[in-house]
Order: structure tokens, then C-alpha cells, then sequence
């Protein structure tokens, strides 16, 4: 395949889950095709997996998410996930999943063949009460750019109920003119690959 206009990669993994604290290392068997398209953002996947969480159990976890965090007194605002010794306390890690959920649509929309990104840290986080059932978030992570070694600081929001598919919106600032994007993604406990833009 022609890398300056194309290039396709096809790869098998495991899935294990993202907490190793919740045990069963293995989940599941996947295999994938990931297209490039003129050294452009945003590749288009296509992915099968068997053997994954059953759905029954990923809703149950989903709702017991949405429940703490519905039942909080006050709404979070929380700064510095990991802390500077890269702690990450119990009580805080729905919210980091949360925004790793959230934040993986951004690097998804951003990663180019010779782009990728990892979220490096949760720097703030505010939920917003609403009469809505949905939770909305306004955060802001730094992502790490392999590549360029750059940390590239995007503020996004999200709104998620457990029924319905992530809402995400973001900005992102770097090297480049800085970035707006919107779209949808799945269950929180285990996102769905066919994202699109809404």
C-alpha cells in the first residue's frame, strides 16, 4: 500500500480489563483492520471480538456507575488524577475511567499513521447538576503525543447515561490550529468501535 496515501494494518490482541484490580486478566480475543487514508486523522476501524464481558454484566456495572454518581451530595470537582505520585485514589476512578472513555474518542479523532496518543493525566474535572438524567462532565486532560513528545491539553465535555450512547464534545490546543469535534460513542464499561460524528 502506498504509506503517503493509504495504509492499512491488521492486527489480533486480547482484551483484559482496564482495572486489573477487577481480575480475570484475559477477557476476550479480537481481531482488527485499521485504514489509513492520506496521512489524515481519524482512521477508520473495524473490529470482532469473542469472548467479550457479557452485556447483561457490562449494563449492570454501567447503572451502578450512573447510581454513585447520580446519589453524590455535592457534584464533583476534583483536580490532578493521577496525584503528582501517580496515585490514583479508589474513590476517584470512575471519574478517570470516565474521562479515559471520553478522552479515547478524542484520540481516536486525532491519531494519524504517524500520530497517536495516550491520556497522560486528568487535570480537572467539574459535573454539572441537571434535571436531566444524563451526567455531564467538563474536564480537561493532557494527551501524550508519542511521536513529538508533545502533551497536548484538550478540554472536553461529556454528557453519559448508561441507556444511551457518550456524548462528547472537545478543544484541543497544540502546534496546530486548535481543534473542535463532537461525536458519540457506547456503554462506558466497554465502548463500542463504531464511532461517529453527530
Amino acid at each position: 500500500i502506498n504509506s503517503k496515501k493509504e495504509c492499512q494494518v491488521d492486527l489480533e490482541f486480547t482484551t483484559e480489563h482496564y482495572n486489573p484490580e477487577e481480575g480475570e486478566e484475559r477477557l476476550g480475543k479480537c481481531s482488527a483492520q485499521v485504514f489509513f487514508k492520506n496521512e489524515k486523522p481519524r482512521p477508520t476501524i473495524n473490529v470482532t471480538c469473542m469472548r467479550f464481558m457479557e452485556k447483561s454484566k457490562r449494563q449492570q456495572e454501567d447503572y451502578l456507575l450512573y447510581k454513585h454518581m447520580k446519589q453524590l451530595k455535592d457534584p464533583l470537582d476534583v483536580i490532578s488524577i493521577p496525584d503528582s505520585h501517580g496515585h490514583i485514589d479508589p474513590s476517584l476512578r470512575p471519574i478517570w475511567d470516565l474521562a479515559f472513555l471520553g478522552s479515547s474518542y478524542v484520540m481516536w479523532e486525532k491519531t494519524t499513521q504517524f500520530l497517536h496518543y495516550y491520556m497522560a493525566q486528568l487535570s480537572s474535572v467539574k459535573q454539572w447538576k441537571t434535571d436531566e438524567d444524563a451526567i455531564d462532565f467538563d474536564y480537561t486532560v493532557l494527551l501524550h503525543e508519542f511521536s513529538t513528545q508533545e502533551i497536548i491539553p484538550c478540554r472536553i465535555h461529556l454528557v453519559w447515561h448508561p441507556s444511551k450512547p457518550l456524548k462528547v464534545k472537545y478543544h484541543c490546543q497544540g502546534p496546530q490550529a486548535p481543534e473542535e469535534a463532537s461525536g458519540i460513542e457506547g456503554s462506558a464499561a466497554a465502548p463500542t468501535m463504531g464511532l461517529t460524528n453527530y
